[in-house]
């Protein structure tokens, strides 16, 4: 079996393992002491083609707010301005709320881009977090959000919840972005 069949086998049982295991689990989670909590930038030379357009300078914030996780990211870091960016639209930067809880509600992860875009999310393992983004009510994206064992890379595995079956395979298999921890 070759490497790219036997990745793209690995992230398929992992993301089956997920929907199994958080479709009877979703008691909300303290994501106090969670690895991926601090500031990440991008590798782009360990990332999927995806990325090659975005700035080297693309960094994930990841914080603790009222029991849950503010994702805030930017483009250019630190940013240029005070506070957060509350009216960003990805690809820019933006930012979004949410609990480790398995509850579709909450809103705008690509910001307020008037989608009706909500997404929900489980922990998985302290180093690993599965995210659901519905638009408009309908099952679009599935990432998940896995961190190194030393703590030092974040790998996102991205892919569409309603994939085309007359698509040619993912030539590029493996994480789709890598970060680097900055703190």
């Amino acid at each position: 079996m070759s490497v790219s069949l036997q990745r793209s086998a690995f992230v398929l049982a992992v993301a089956t393992l997920v929907l199994l295991c958080c479709t009877s689990v979703s008691a909300q989670v303290d994501p106090t002491g969670l690895p991926i909590i601090g500031t990440w930038k991008i590798n782009k030379a360990k990332s999927g083609p995806g990325v090659r357009n975005r700035a080297d300078t693309w960094t994930a914030v990841y914080s603790i707010e009222n029991g849950g996780i503010r994702q805030t990211m930017y483009d250019v870091y630190p940013a240029p301005y005070q506070g957060l960016p509350l009216t960003g639209v990805a690809p820019k930067d933006h930012t979004f709320f949410y609990k480790l809880d398995g509850k579709q509600e909450y809103k705008d992860p690509e910001g307020p881009n008037g989608e009706e875009q909500t997404i929900s999310t489980w922990l998985v393992t302290k180093n690993m977090i599965y995210r659901q983004r519905q638009t408009k009510g309908m099952d679009d994206e599935r990432v998940l959000y896995i961190v190194s064992d030393d703590g030092k890379t974040l790998m996102w595995y991205v892919w569409n919840a309603n994939p085309n079956p007359k698509a040619p395979p993912n030539p590029n298999p493996g994480p789709s972005m890598v970060w680097d921890r900055v703190n």
